[in-house]
Parts: C-alpha cells; structure tokens; sequence
C-alpha cells in the first residue's frame, strides 16, 4: 500500500537558526567589477538590504558602494534577521577570476 504518509502538521523538520548563529558561506552574485577589483582576501563588507524592482535583496557594500547581491537557501532567514535589527557583515574569503566567496556572520 503506498501513500503520502499524511498527518501534516505544518512543522518544519529543521529548527530555526537563531540571528546571532546564522553563518552563510556563498559566492558574491552580479559582481560589479569597479567595487570587486578592489577587494582582498580578508576585507569586510557591509550587509544591508535594498528595494530592487519592488523586491527586497540582500547585497553587499563596501565604502558606500554596492560590491554585489547574496543568494543562498539562508537567504530569507537571512532578510528577517536584517529587519529585526541584527547587523552583519561578509568577509572576503577567495577571489579567483572575479568570483568573489565570502563567509556572512553577525556582528
């Protein structure tokens, strides 16, 4: 007998990541190369959101200038943290042809 295995009870199967130990390991997305070029190993950027096209995106900053956007699964977590106050920053961890990864942690 196959089924959906039912009893739905809308919750999740992973708990909620706390704001303070929410870490994100991703790869900087629509790099602007006037702000990448001047990145090194080891900088930190600020991690801000902005209204794009009526959407909320969370993108990277670096002396007033946007370096580039975040994608990742955590994204959305990542938003809600941002509007309940809790600020972050993005460490440059490798540049390798203009891709840019960089490590999100709380301050």
């Amino acid at each position: 007998m196959s089924g959906s295995g039912g009893g739905g009870g809308g919750v999740p199967d992973t708990p909620v990541i706390g704001c303070a130990d929410l870490v994100i390991d991703t790869q900087v997305s629509s790099p602007k190369p006037g702000v990448i070029s001047t990145l090194k190993v080891g900088d930190f950027l600020d991690v801000e959101t902005r209204i794009q096209g009526g959407t909320v995106v969370v993108v990277l900053v670096r002396n007033g200038q946007m370096a580039g956007g975040l994608a990742s699964p955590q994204l959305h977590r990542l938003r809600q943290c941002i509007e309940s106050g809790t600020q972050y920053r993005a460490e440059v961890k490798s540049i390798k042809a203009g891709q840019v990864r960089v490590r999100v942690e709380a301050i």
